[in-house]
């Protein structure tokens, strides 16, 4: 590639990288699919040129921004997309194997979510551990008004408001785990993301992920499982406020969370195996998952299927 060519195509990337994340921002609720398509630039960039540039790109699109939303959003930039991007780009240059790279991506975003949270602390007086009660109370009190005048009982409203203000209480507590989660929602959203751009426009390669039918996790989960029921169990005797019962409280919803996903995977690949179509196996799992009992139902799929392996039983079948 000429140094002019690659002068251009750096710059439209560093233009395109602004322009998502302008719109990312000011757009209501379409931001949010374009805050996913933030890192694909960057993560094009390292293909197709070196690290160095990839981080003077970053600079770049960030100085934009700057001009735009001042050094809070050039900031947010930064530490929300632009790291995360580089760092999936170098790591597709340097590893060849697509899980491999998503696990470190994980990283990549968990340690730069952490930094800006700590930033914005600091910086803008804002605290993600607290929450404000006042506030909570006015939303709850506006949402259970709103199921008042839909004809509920005030013993349901009651029971309802009690079960909201446990979880409320719980949020702080599990933060870590959220935050975890969110991080590896966000790299795996923006390397398909990227993946499918740089298929489409032929810049190179991102490696594959294994199909969702066939994601399994190893049987060592399930014993991180039972360290966090025992580290729940000692917690409570210690006091809710104690590292143990947090550590536990953590653990558990992450495992919790690894095994709805191989439930669900066995979920669709049962369904595909029947023919079911894509659009309705979709709209299953998020039935499952947004239904208490069947997302019960499908994370002891998931527990079951490390030991029993229920997909080679239903491809016998």
């Amino acid at each position: 590639m000429t140094p002019t060519r690659s002068l251009v195509e750096s710059s439209l990337l560093v233009g395109l990288a602004v322009v998502l994340f302008l719109a990312a921002q000011f757009l209501p609720v379409v931001g949010i699919a374009f805050s996913f398509l933030c890192p694909a630039p960057l993560v094009v960039m390292g293909l197709r040129h070196d690290l160095k540039k990839s981080i003077l790109g970053a600079g770049v699109a960030a100085g934009l921004i700057m001009f735009f939303m001042g050094p809070i959003g050039a900031l947010f930039f930064i530490l929300g997309f632009g790291i995360l991007g580089i760092g999936l780009g170098y790591l597709s240059k340097r590893l060849d194997h697509g899980v491999e790279i998503l696990l470190y991506g994980i990283l990549i975003s968990l340690g730069s979510k952490l930094v800006l949270m700590v930033v914005a602390s600091k910086v803008m007086g804002m605290n993600p551990f607290s929450i404000d009660p006042v506030e909570i109370e006015n939303t709850m009190n506006k949402v259970f008004e709103f199921y008042a005048g839909k004809g509920l009982s005030p013993e349901t409203i009651e029971s309802m408001k009690q079960q909201m203000m446990v979880t409320l209480k719980m949020l702080p507590m599990v933060f870590p785990a959220i935050l975890t989660l969110a991080a590896s929602v966000d790299c795996y959203l923006s390397y398909v993301i990227s993946r499918a751009v740089i298929h489409r426009i032929g810049s190179g390669t991102l490696p594959s992920l294994p199909s969702f039918d066939q994601w399994r996790f190893p049987k060592s989960i399930f014993w991180a499982f039972v360290v966090s029921i025992v580290f729940s169990l000692v917690g409570i005797q210690l006091g809710q406020s104690s590292l143990v019962f947090r550590v536990g409280m953590n653990l558990k919803l992450l495992v919790n969370m690894l095994f709805l996903l191989q439930g669900l995977s066995v979920i669709w690949y049962y369904l595909s195996l029947r023919g079911v179509g894509k659009v309705l196996r979709w709209i299953v799992i998020i039935f499952v998952m947004f239904i208490p009992f069947l997302s019960t139902v499908a994370l002891g799929i998931g527990i079951g299927d490390m030991w029993f392996d229920f997909r080679s039983r239903i491809r016998r079948e």
